[in-house]
C-alpha cells in the first residue's frame, strides 16, 4: 500500500488525476485496504480482472485492460505506470509531463529507477547504473530511450496508436519501445530520483530475474517471424528480432569467450614469429588496440560522472551460462520462468524465503543459480595461467621478450583473462561474503524530504564504491501494479 499512497499524495491537483489499483492477484484484503484509503482519497479506485492462468503476461495483459475496459467511457490525456513496490516522490508527475506536454511527437518518459533496499556497495551491481547513465542516457538524446517499466509516464493516444503494450514477451516494456520507435515516435528518460522500488534480496531472486528478462528478449524472435504480428512494417518487425538476436547473442558470446581463456593460455604460442618485423607490428598494434578501449572506458565512465566502473557494460554476465539454460529451459521443458510470482517482494517467491538452512543455500546458490560454473572456471584460468607461467619460467623458447608477448603476455589475452576473473568472481564474493538488505523506510517518501535525501545519498554510495572499485565489473513483470491517470492540464 505505500504505493498506492504515495500516488494518492503526488504534488499535482487531485482533481486533475485518478489513481487506479490493477490486481491480478484478486486480493481481498488489498480490495479493502484501498477501500479504507478512500475515505480520505476519493480518486483511488481498486480493479481487477481476478486470477488469471496461462500465459497472459501478466503486466502488459493488466495495462491493456485498464487502457481499454477500464478507460472505455472516459480515456485520459496521459497516463503513468508504477510497479507495486516502486515509491513515486512528490514532485512524480510535475517533472515528468513537461516533457510530454513540449513535444507533441514524444510518446513515453522513462524515469530511472532507484532502490530503498539497496546493500552497501551493490556488489550484484542491481542499480544497473551503466545502462541508465551510458547506454539510455546516449538514446535518450536520439529520442530512443528504452522504457524501463515502472515510473513510465506516456501518451495513451501514442500506446493505442501502436497497438496497446504487446502480449508476445516478458520483457514488454522494451519491446513497446521499439514499437513506438518504429512507428515515428519518440521516447525519452529523466535521470532524477523519482522512484524507489525493492531489488530482488537474494542471489535465487536476482538470477530468476535476469532470466526472465533475457526470455524476454529471446521471445521477440519467433513472435516477428510469426504472422500474427505481419502488420507491423518488415523494417520493424527486423529490428526487433535483430535486438533480440543480438542480446541472446551476447549472453552465448561471453559464456564461450570466458571459456575460451584456460584454453588459450595452454595453447602457447597465439600468433606466428617466422618473421620478427611483422611480429613487433602485431603486438604494438595489440598495445594499442588495449589502449584505446581502456580510454574509452574512462572517458564513457567520466561522461557519466563516474557512476558506473569501465566495463561496467559486462556486469552480470556472470549469468551468462544460467541466462541461456534459462531460455534452453523455457522452450524444450517448461514454458514458464522460475518462480511462482512476478513481484519482486512476494512471499509467493522461493528466493524470498530466508528460513532456509545454510547447506541448502549454498546448494541453491552453487547449482541452481549456477555460481559453481563460475567457481569452476576461475578455478580453471588461475590453474591455466599458473601452468603457463611455470611452462615459461622452465622452457629455454619461453625466456625471450617475443616469446612472452606472442603467447602468455599477449595484451588482448591479459586484458580477456583480467575480465574474467572480475566478472565470474562477484558471485562467489557473494556467497563468501553475503551482503546486507536494509529494510524499506515505513515512509519512503515523506514530504519533508529526509527518506528522499537518505535514498538518494545510498544511490550516490554505491557509485562511489564502485569507481573506488574501478576495476570490479560486475522492473518487473508484476501481477500488481499501480496506474495514474492525468485527465486535465491544470495551471503548473
Amino acid at each position: 500500500m505505500a504505493t498506492v499512497r504515495a500516488a494518492c499524495a503526488l504534488d499535482y491537483p487531485t482533481s486533475c488525476f485518478r489513481v487506479l489499483v490493477l490486481d491480478d492477484g484478486g486480493s481481498a484484503a488489498l480490495k479493502q485496504a484501498v477501500s479504507d484509503l478512500q475515505s480520505q482519497c476519493i480518486h483511488v479506485s481498486y480493479h481487477s480482472r481476478g486470477r488469471q492462468s496461462g500465459m497472459v503476461f501478466a503486466k502488459s495483459g493488466n495495462m491493456n485492460y485498464a487502457l481499454t475496459t477500464l478507460q472505455k467511457e472516459d480515456p485520459p490525456e496521459f497516463c503513468a505506470i508504477l510497479d507495486a513496490d516502486s515509491v513515486p516522490s512528490p514532485d512524480f508527475l510535475r517533472a515528468t509531463l513537461p516533457h510530454l506536454l513540449q513535444s507533441p511527437d514524444a510518446a513515453l518518459v522513462s524515469t530511472r529507477q532507484y532502490f530503498s533496499n539497496l546493500p552497501n556497495g551493490d556488489p550484484l551491481s542491481q542499480t544497473r547504473s551503466h545502462f541508465y547513465t551510458c547506454q539510455n542516457a546516449a538514446l535518450d538524446v536520439l529520442g530512443l530511450a528504452i522504457d524501463a517499466g515502472s515510473g513510465a509516464v506516456f501518451r495513451r493516444s501514442a500506446i493505442v496508436h501502436v497497438g496497446l503494450y504487446p502480449t508476445f514477451s516478458f520483457s514488454e516494456d522494451w519491446q513497446l519501445s521499439q514499437i513506438l520507435h518504429g512507428m515515428g515516435w519518440r521516447t525519452f528518460q529523466v535521470q532524477e530520483p523519482l522512484q524507489f522500488g525493492l531489488v530482488p534480496d537474494s542471489l535465487t531472486g536476482h538470477c530468476a530475474q535476469r532470466n526472465r528478462w533475457n526470455i524476454g528478449h529471446a521471445q521477440q524472435i519467433p513472435a516477428m517471424l510469426s504472422s500474427a504480428y505481419k502488420h507491423y512494417t518488415k523494417s520493424l518487425r527486423w529490428s526487433i528480432i535483430c535486438d533480440g538476436f543480438g542480446i541472446v547473442a551476447g549472453e552465448a558470446e561471453c559464456f564461450f569467450g570466458f571459456l575460451a581463456v584456460p584454453l588459450l593460455f595452454l595453447s602457447g604460442q597465439l600468433i606466428p614469429t617466422a618473421h620478427p618485423s611483422l611480429v613487433k607490428a602485431q603486438i604494438l598494434m595489440s598495445i594499442c588496440q588495449v589502449a584505446v578501449m581502456w580510454i574509452y572506458e574512462y572517458l564513457q565512465a567520466a561522461i557519466n560522472d563516474f557512476q558506473s566502473a569501465p566495463f561496467a557494460h559486462l556486469e552480470n554476465k556472470w549469468l551468462a551460462g544460467p541466462n541461456i539454460l534459462a531460455i534452453l529451459r523455457f522452450y524444450l521443458v517448461s514454458a514458464k520462468p522460475k518462480g511462482s510470482s512476478f513481484v519482486t517482494g512476494s512471499v509467493l517467491n522461493s528466493w524470498n524465503q530466508h528460513a532456509l538452512s545454510a547447506c541448502k543455500k549454498l546448494y541453491l546458490d552453487l547449482w541452481k543459480n549456477g555460481v559453481f560454473y563460475n567457481l569452476v572456471l576461475l578455478v580453471a584460468t588461475v590453474w591455466a595461467v599458473s601452468h603457463a607461467i611455470t611452462s615459461v619460467m622452465v622452457g629455454e623458447e619461453g625466456r625471450t621478450i617475443t616469446s612472452l608477448m606472442t603467447g602468455i603476455a599477449f595484451p588482448p589475452l591479459v586484458h580477456i583473462c583480467y575480465l574474467t576473473l572480475m566478472v565470474n568472481w562477484v558471485p562467489v564474493a557473494y556467497i563468501l561474503k553475503p551482503p546486507h538488505y536494509p529494510n524499506r523506510p515505513s515512509h519512503p517518501m515523506e514530504k519533508d524530504g529526509k527518506s528522499t535525501s537518505r535514498l538518494r545519498a545510498k544511490s550516490d554510495a554505491a557509485s562511489d564504491f564502485k569507481w573506488a572499485a574501478a576495476g570490479k565489473v560486475g522492473k518487473e513483470i508484476l501481477h500488481l501494479g499501480t496506474r495514474l491517470e492525468i485527465q486535465e492540464r491544470p495551471e503548473l
